[in-house]
């Protein structure tokens, strides 16, 4: 349970530092239309990059090189990762899918 949440806070506290980042956060109000899809596409490759190096860990640990407890920490966070895409992809159908349903 503790590697779980220390595994949430890390993603979130990374999630925060992404979007102190993007472009368009920094100044108040004034959001740009491509400042979204910005955000996704930082979000997207976050989310490739730490699925990267929990493999890497994974394979440093098959091969005796690390320690399992970073392992482990590494595969929490891959696997809070994955969670986080598919809610923000289910929460992405359900507005497109309201948006169709929509009388005209």
């Amino acid at each position: 349970m503790a590697i779980e949440a220390t595994g949430a806070v890390n993603a979130y506290r990374a999630a925060i530092e992404r979007l102190a980042q993007t472009p368009g956060n920094s100044e108040a109000g004034q959001a740009k239309p491509s400042d979204f899809s910005a955000m996704v596409q930082n979000f997207a490759e976050s989310a490739v990059e730490v699925g990267k190096q929990s493999e890497q860990a994974t394979a440093a640990a098959a091969a005796g090189k690390a320690d399992i407890n970073s392992v482990v920490l590494a595969v929490a966070e891959a696997e809070l990762t994955l969670n986080s895409v598919v809610a923000i992809r289910d929460k992405v159908l359900q507005a497109y899918q309201q948006i169709l349903r929509m009388p005209i």
